[in-house]
This record gives structure tokens, C-alpha cells and sequence, in this order.
């Protein structure tokens, strides 16, 4: 029996009551062969992945780049995602975050266009993902 529920998953990335945000997700393909089993892309169709709006949590962890005498601080953006949200989800995909304001419309943080560098799905319902600003 898991230990949470997807009403639990929906409730972490509620706009509204949770922590989440809206994105536009772009599924990007790059070849005639479809991330899918059994199915093919035609030169029509190719590079036209599909396009949906998606709740996504935004964050970014800041870790120590080791390297000389002195570590240096950075960050990497990571989103967390359902992963009935993006079931096909792979790396040079895209996501756009839209702007994050508060309750008054003052923007927090403007719109932000990302690049999927890695995928880290964690078996229970959730994906990581590890992006890339552009």
C-alpha cells in the first residue's frame, strides 16, 4: 500500500493551496522513432511533440562547486512533477514557468524558459527534473 495518494500529489502542485506553479510543457522529439513503444513518427510530425499545461514545484537548491582553495556557491533549478503529468518525459524537453506573483500581482519572478537536463523519477508518483535555464 503506498504511502501517498495521487489526490496527495495533486494537493503538493494545487496552484491555489500547495506549492505549486503553472508551466507549459514542450516534448521535444528529435527522430522518427517516438519515445513510446511500438510507435513511429512521420516527417510530417517530427520535432511536434505534444504541448500541455502542466503544475510543476520550482526550486533552486545552492551547493557548493568544489574546485581550487575556495568553493564557490551555485544553483540548479530542479522541478517537481507528477509523473502522470509528463509520462514521457525526456531530456532536451522543454518547460516554460510562468511568471510567479503574489496575492497582489507583483511579480516575484518574471517568466522563465527551461531546458530538461535530466530526468530522476522516484517510483512512488513523482519525477525530479533537472533543468537548465535559457
Amino acid at each position: 500500500m503506498p504511502l501517498e495518494s495521487a489526490l496527495d500529489f495533486n494537493a503538493y502542485v494545487d496552484t491555489i493551496t500547495g506549492h505549486g506553479v503553472t508551466a507549459t510543457f514542450f516534448e521535444v522529439q528529435s527522430s522518427l522513432w517516438d519515445a513510446r513503444q511500438g510507435l513511429i513518427d512521420t516527417w510530417f510530425d517530427i520535432d511536434s511533440g505534444d504541448t500541455y499545461s502542466i503544475n510543476i514545484i520550482i526550486d533552486q537548491e545552492y551547493f557548493n562547486i568544489e574546485g581550487g582553495t575556495v568553493p564557490v556557491a551555485g544553483y540548479q533549478p530542479r522541478a517537481i512533477v507528477k509523473a502522470s503529468d509528463v509520462p514521457y518525459i525526456s531530456q532536451e524537453d522543454r518547460l516554460i514557468v510562468d511568471a510567479i506573483t503574489t496575492d497582489k500581482g507583483n511579480v516575484l519572478k518574471a517568466q522563465t524558459a527551461f531546458t530538461v537536463r535530466s530526468v530522476e523519477p522516484d517510483n512512488t508518483g513523482l519525477v525530479s527534473l533537472v533543468l537548465e535555464e535559457e
